[in-house]
C-alpha cells in the first residue's frame, strides 16, 4: 500500500520561541513535516508560494500584516491551503473575523498540544475546527449579524444620502442644510441608521456602511 504522504504546515507568529515550540511539537507528531516559519503575514504569504503547505499556523496579532489580512489574501491566492489561526484571544468578534477571512480552524494558544495536532489534521482533511469554548460564541454572533444584515437591507434612499454625507465629515447642520431637512430630521435619520447597522455612533455607522459597501 502506498505510504501517506506527511501533512506540510507552516508556522506564522512573530515571536521565535512560540514558533520554536510549535515546530517541535508538531515534528514529534506521525505524518506532520514542517516546512517553514515566518514572522508576519507578508513572509508567510511569500513562504506559502514558495513551498506550497497543506496547512498555515497563523497567529492573529503580528506585526507589518496580521493574521487577519493573511488568511484573507492565502484564500484568495491559494485556496486548497487550510487556515488555523493559534491565538491567546476568546474574544467573539475575532473568532468570527477569522472565519470571515476564510481560517478553517480556530484554536486557543491555553489548549494542549495534542488538541492542536488533531485540529491540523482536521483541517487537513477538510474539516472545520473552532474551539469548543468558541463554538456557542461563534454561532451567536453570526446569528447577531445575519439580523444586522437583514436590518441593513431596510435603509431608506434617504438614510443612504445622510451616510454618505457623513462620511464625508459633515455635520449635521450641514447635513441638513444641503438635504433641505431640519437638524432634528437628520437626528432622527441617524438614530434609525445606528439601530439598522447595529451600531453605537457616527463613526461605526460609517465604517459598517462601507464594509457593507452601502455606500463608496
Amino acid at each position: 500500500m502506498e505510504a501517506q504522504l506527511a501533512i506540510r504546515v507552516a508556522i506564522a507568529d512573530d515571536h521565535s520561541l512560540v514558533r520554536q515550540g510549535l515546530r517541535r511539537y508538531l515534528e514529534m507528531a506521525d505524518g506532520i513535516e514542517v516546512v517553514g516559519e515566518a514572522a508576519n503575514g507578508s513572509e508567510l504569504v511569500d513562504m506559502i508560494e514558495r513551498e506550497s503547505p497543506d496547512i498555515a499556523l497563523v497567529d492573529i496579532r503580528m506585526p507589518e500584516m496580521d493574521g487577519l489580512e493573511a488568511a484573507r489574501r492565502i484564500r484568495d491566492k491559494f485556496p486548497k491551503v487550510g487556515v488555523i489561526m493559534l491565538t491567546a484571544y476568546d474574544d467573539r468578534q475575532f473568532v468570527v473575523e477569522a472565519v470571515r477571512s476564510g481560517a478553517r480552524g480556530y484554536v486557543l494558544k491555553a489548549r494542549d498540544a495534542e488538541h492542536l495536532i488533531q485540529t491540523v489534521r482536521l483541517v487537513a482533511g477538510g474539516n472545520m475546527v473552532i474551539d469548543p469554548q468558541l463554538v456557542v460564541a461563534l454561532a451567536e454572533e453570526l446569528s447577531q449579524a445575519k439580523e444586522r444584515d437583514r436590518r441593513a437591507e431596510t435603509l431608506t434612499a434617504r438614510e443612504i444620502e445622510v451616510l454618505q454625507l457623513l462620511a464625508f465629515g459633515h455635520t449635521n447642520r450641514d447635513i441638513a442644510e444641503r438635504l433641505y431637512i431640519s437638524p432634528d430630521t437628520v437626528k432622527t435619520h441617524l438614530e434609525h441608521i445606528f439601530e439598522k447597522l447595529g451600531a453605537s455612533d457616527r463613526t461605526a455607522a460609517v465604517a459598517e456602511a462601507l464594509r457593507r459597501r452601502l455606500i463608496e
